[in-house]
């Protein structure tokens, strides 16, 4: 047979053989290429032409192997030993040629992927990489953490250029991958990286600007300077890069944050400190009022710094201290209201104190700089919670694309898209996040996102990994025991926390527990309104309706959900007072509080619970009931679970507990929790993972 001609050829020949030494000796040389590239920064180009040149010299070396043999005598060219060998030449001839072809068919794409994501990154697109503190002291760490950011501070306000953003740029560079690899993930033309070092009376700082596509440096230079010097030795970087970055433009000057040395360094190191804040788990309180002080003691020698009263005030913010944050905010606005900075503190000072003017602020703090990833999320926040949802993914995406490796921004679009319904969306982001991060934060991101689109059983599975991942962390606990409850399982919640948070105590309905609990940690935590909320809802839920409209009149009810609602939260306060005033026997204030919502513009594409129960809740109070049965009805597509607290211990709906409509809607979503319950072992088991 033809086959048995063909092996038997094989065999003489010594093919296989042949084949399998290449593919060892191929397999070996490429790890060896691959590692040295990377540990000795070279383009990735000179890795992937090893690859094609093997590729390449495979049929060339199954060729010789079939048509030479090494012998006692030397090389000869190999006799054909069968009747059909020379037919089974042009076979095996024609197999190779597949073969080889099918390699190039499996690599091209991928070339072309890199490729395209090369070209997609806008030229004027860049990231500074936070710099080497290649002295290795660690008293010098802020200089080369604090230079870089500096940096990366000044060429954001260059409106002319893309900056990516900090959190992004610190996760690139520990990625153990190569420039070009960097650049790639974080969708930027060119890198800028450098190291600082400190020798004696001498800062010793090196720049390189790296071009993404090809991982070659496309410009360096080396700088020496005595330590009063690094401010000057700052702006003289920014103009080189500014150079090289825009050659063809006009002079651009971009002012520091101050003029004065010792408080340019003041401030970085203050800066440093906020950061080691950020990167704790624990909020630490003594390092933020470090950061204040240097803050204070900058502004004393520069008093003009706009930047430096901005960054005084948000740190003060950061300690919960809005009081004194307000005069640095002023005073920083006095200086200079057109710093994007200054902009968005002065918005997040304004939306601690629920004050409107936070979206313009936000707004002209976008509108400043574009690169402001921080700046864009504030303002999509405030837009999406006053449901102007046609401006907020755009402001979503644009966070994103400038923060690529941030969880927090993909964690936010995740939760717009989750919460209308888009469950597609969702998943893709899942994908997203998953490839890029494997930390416990990024699996409870997971978990939530995974509830947002109703599929609980992942979600337990996905809180299960979190806390397996950080057994310590008591939020993983709390949230697991939320998934729970969200399913009904209140077993599983007792055994999770034996002594369950007012917020499980509400899911559980046992309104009584939450007025005993929520009365006690009112004393202790006088400012927690959501806790306000909670008691609230407990008291109109048990009929102590008076009790609910004095609770709720001290959150600034109904004023600040129609000023600037902030969390979801803020609405379920807003529907709890109109149900109280309802119960209360307040008809008329009742229905003009539900007429404004109803009448209020809407945008949502896709069903949601709470959206369509609370419109259906509303239409009742003005005795619109047909109307408010078909939004009712309209619920059970929501791809979220009802929570049974809202759904069916509203006061609106007490008239309605056995109307068929409003029957099937309880009744759908108790099937689903059931079915979710009977479910989630063999989910579990799936995920690999068990309570």
């Amino acid at each position: 047979m033809p086959g048995d001609s063909l092996f038997t050829e094989l065999r003489k020949r010594k093919v296989v053989q042949a084949a399998a030494i290449y593919g060892a000796v191929a397999w070996g040389v490429t790890e060896v290429v691959v590692t040295i590239v990377d540990q000795l920064f070279l383009p990735r180009w000179v890795s992937t032409l090893a690859v094609i040149g093997f590729v390449v010299g495979f049929p060339v070396a199954m060729f010789l192997a079939w048509t030479f043999d090494f012998t006692a005598d030397g090389i000869r060219r190999t006799a054909v030993s069968s009747r059909r060998g020379r037919a089974t030449i042009l076979l095996s001839l024609v197999l190779l040629t597949t073969g080889t072809a099918g390699l190039f068919f499996l690599i091209k794409p991928a070339l072309q992927g890199v490729e395209a994501a090369a070209a997609a990154a806008p030229p004027n697109s860049v990231a500074v990489l936070p710099f080497e503190n290649s002295g290795r002291r660690e008293d010098d760490a802020y200089l080369s953490e604090g230079l870089s950011d500096e940096l990366r501070d000044q060429l954001g306000r260059v409106e002319a250029l893309q900056i990516a953003a900090r959190s992004s740029s610190v996760a690139a560079l520990e990625l153990a991958i190569d420039a070009r690899a960097r650049a790639e993930r974080l969708g930027v033309a060119k890198l800028i990286e450098g190291s600082l070092r400190r020798q004696g009376n001498v800062l010793r700082v090196s720049i390189q600007l790296i071009d993404g596509a090809s991982g070659l440096v496309a410009w360096t230079e080396t700088f020496e300077r005595g330590p009063n010097e690094l401010l000057s030795l700052q702006q003289e970087i920014v103009q080189k890069i500014l150079q090289q970055m825009l050659p063809d433009a006009e002079p651009v000057a971009v002012q520091p944050a101050t003029r004065n040395a010792t408080a340019n360094e003041l401030m970085m190191i203050a800066r440093h400190y906020e950061q080691e804040v950020r990167r704790r788990e624990v909020v630490d309180t003594e390092r933020l009022l470090q950061a204040v002080d240097l803050y204070r003691r900058a502004i004393e020698l520069d008093p003009e710094s706009a930047l430096a009263h901005s960054r005084l005030a948000g740190a003060l913010l950061n300690l919960g201290d809005l009081e004194a944050a307000e005069a640095p905010i002023f005073r920083a606005l006095s200086l200079d209201p057109t710093l994007s900075e200054v902009q968005h503190t002065r918005g997040l000072a304004l939306y601690a104190r629920g004050d409107p003017e936070a979206v313009s602020a936000f707004r002209r703090a976008v509108e400043l700089n574009p690169n402001n990833a921080d700046a864009l999320e504030s303002y999509a926040s405030v837009l999406w919670m006053q449901r102007y949802e046609d401006e907020v993914l755009p402001l979503f995406q644009r966070a994103l694309e400038l923060d690529r490796l941030s969880l927090q921004r993909y964690a936010a679009l995740g939760e717009f898209y989750g919460k209308g319904g888009k469950a597609e969306k969702v998943y893709e982001l899942i994908g997203e996040i998953e490839r890029l991060f494997e930390d416990p934060d990024a699996k409870r991101a997971i978990s939530r996102l995974y509830e947002l689109t109703g599929d609980v059983d992942r979600a337990i599975a996905w809180g299960i990994r979190a806390r397996d991942a950080e057994p310590r962390n008591r939020d993983h606990v709390e949230w697991l025991a939320e998934l729970y409850a969200e399913i009904g399982d209140f077993a599983t919640v007792l055994s999770l926390t034996p002594q369950p948070s007012v917020g499980l105590l509400h899911l559980m309905r046992r309104y009584q527990d939450v007025i005993d609990r929520g009365e006690e940690l009112m004393i202790d935590e006088p400012e927690d309104i959501e806790l306000r909320y909670l008691l609230a809802f407990a008291y109109t839920a048990t009929g102590r309706y008076e009790s609910a409209i004095w609770i709720m009149s001290s959150t600034g009810q109904p004023t600040l959900i129609q000023e600037l609602p902030r969390s979801g939260a803020d609405w379920q306060g807003f529907f709890t007072l109109v149900n109280a005033l309802y119960g209360f026997g307040d008809v008329e204030a009742a229905r003009g509080y539900a007429d404004w919502w109803v009448n209020e513009p809407r945008h949502h594409e896709n069903p949601d619970w709470f959206v369509e129960t609370q419109m259906a809740c509303m239409l009742i109070l003005l005795g619109r009931e047909a109307e408010a049965l078909s939004t009712i009805e309209l619920a059970r597509r929501s791809p979220r679970l009802a929570t049974p607290a809202i759904l069916e211990d509203s006061t609106c709906f007490r008239d309605y507990a056995d109307h068929p409509v409003y029957r099937a809607t309880v009744e759908h979503f108790e099937e689903r929790r059931a079915a979710l319950r009977a479910h989630l072992p063999d989910t579990l088991a799936e995920f690999g993972v068990s309570l």
